[in-house]
């Protein structure tokens, strides 16, 4: 690490940073469930060194997490961190120059696990057992914090020689709190954390990776739409060179589900990472236009819309995500051009759910949509080909739209009104009394 020692040439001002300046800017501004997701996104990426390749599988590896009163650890068996690693990449703040990181990374701007570390604790230790190497390192963050000068974290029982694949894995445990954070580990906090990884760490969930929290395994949602009687999602792929080291691999889907406000909207996933779920938002398109396309703000009418969006790359810095993973980097090329085809994916599913609603005012023979997307079936996303744009049968034109008109009168006029006009019963007379008033003031 780098050395910050005091300058005594008259002719410089110091500008060295400060240690504690370091710990309080990179804590400021990350939630505690935010910090704890970047290292599951470190876990990921040890088990993205292990199983490389464009389809690979995580069965058998496994996250596991545990947040009490009185400490907080997580360890997994995705490989462990390598001892180069450790020594000259892990423990900088930032990404060194010279580093090559993983293909496909999730962890990409070199501070997620130093800021969710300093985030939640005083003292921490991390224990790896990697394929040529043993260490572990200890840290009490006040000793750190007063040794201006040496900004190297000490490695301590290491042990050199190859190591069995199956006993590979990494602990970090925090075993004194930083203030408010053991107040901060409730019931709800670790309920809304289970739900938390649920949705955000499902792509490698759903290839095998097992997450435990509090040794409870998390189980990750379906990702499902409607297909079929004329009901077709749209899927399409697109790849981009944006001037990194790889290109941008895209894939978009945007159909109807269930109904559902909560989970309807864009999901949106970078290197297998859910930046954004279920978003109703302008950022995704909602109330934007592009190229002439429009998309109307979102309202509880289009709460069946379900849009997911996956960019992926070996070149995670291409990627339109934010440092803390929580929202998308408006002013990227990656995001430009993401916006564009979030407008014109979504319009076509808008047309169906406008006239899906329209509907509701018809008499059930008519309700031809309504029924198609009662009979059509769910299908998981995986199995929906390549289809440009949303695809539906339109309804059959049936003369001009008609509309419902009620209102309550005495019963004993109504009875002589009734009488007057011969009807039968009450729909009866309200459309022979509408029927005499439009021919007496409308069509005269």
């Amino acid at each position: 690490m780098a050395r910050f020692e005091q300058n005594n040439d008259p002719n410089k001002a110091d500008a060295s940073p400060t240690k504690a300046f370091f710990v309080d800017i990179i804590t400021k501004d990350i939630l505690l469930d935010e910090a704890i997701q970047d290292l599951i996104d470190n876990c990921v990426d040890g088990a993205k060194r292990m199983r490389p390749g464009p389809n690979p599988s995580y069965a058998g590896l496994w996250v596991k997490i545990h947040v009490g009163a009185d400490y907080f650890e997580i360890s997994d068996n995705c490989g462990g961190i390598p001892l180069d690693i450790a020594q000259h990449y892990a423990f900088k703040f930032g990404r060194a120059a010279g580093f090559k990181s993983t293909t496909g990374s999730v962890g990409q701007f070199g501070i997620g696990m130093k800021r969710a570390l300093f985030k939640m604790g005083e003292c921490f230790s991390i224990e790896t057992v990697e394929p040529h190497a043993s260490y572990k390192i200890d840290v009490d963050v006040p000793d750190w914090v007063d040794d201006n000068v040496n900004w190297d974290f000490d490695i301590d029982d290491l042990i050199t020689g190859p190591n069995d694949q199956d006993d590979l894995r990494t602990t970090l445990k925090v075993t004194k709190f930083a203030e408010g954070v053991a107040d901060a580990f409730d019931d709800g906090f670790i309920e809304s954390l289970r739900q938390d990884i649920r949705s955000k760490q499902q792509p490698p969930m759903r290839i095998g990776l097992q997450i435990f929290l509090n040794e409870t395994a998390i189980i990750p949602t379906e990702w499902q739409m409607k297909e079929g009687d004329g009901i077709a999602p749209a899927f399409r792929s697109y790849q981009d060179d944006l001037g990194g080291e790889a290109l941008l691999h895209t894939r978009l889907f945007a159909g109807v589900g269930e109904s559902s406000r909560a989970h309807a909207g864009w999901y949106i996933f970078c290197n297998g990472r859910c930046i954004l779920e279920a978003d109703q938002d302008r950022v995704t398109g909602w109330s934007q236009v592009s190229d002439g396309v429009n998309v109307p703000k979102y309202h509880g009418q289009f709460a069946r819309f379900r849009g997911y969006a996956f960019l992926d790359s070996e070149d995670a810095s291409i990627l339109p995500w934010n440092t803390t993973k929580t929202g998308l980097d408006l002013e990227s090329s990656a995001y430009r051009l993401l916006l564009h085809r979030l407008i014109e994916i979504t319009r076509p599913v808008i047309d169906f759910l406008n006239l899906l609603d329209g509907e509701k005012d018809m008499e059930p023979a008519d309700r031809t949509l309504t029924r198609a997307l009662d009979a059509a079936r769910t299908v998981a996303l995986e199995k929906i080909p390549e289809r440009p744009t949303f695809v539906y049968t339109p309804p059959p034109r049936r003369g001009p739209p008609m509309t419902s008109i009620s209102y309550k009168k005495p019963k004993a006029e109504a009875d002589q009104l009734k009488e007057a006009l011969n009807a039968s019963n009450n729909k009866e007379l309200g459309e022979l009394s509408f029927d005499v008033a439009f021919d007496a003031l409308v069509e005269d």
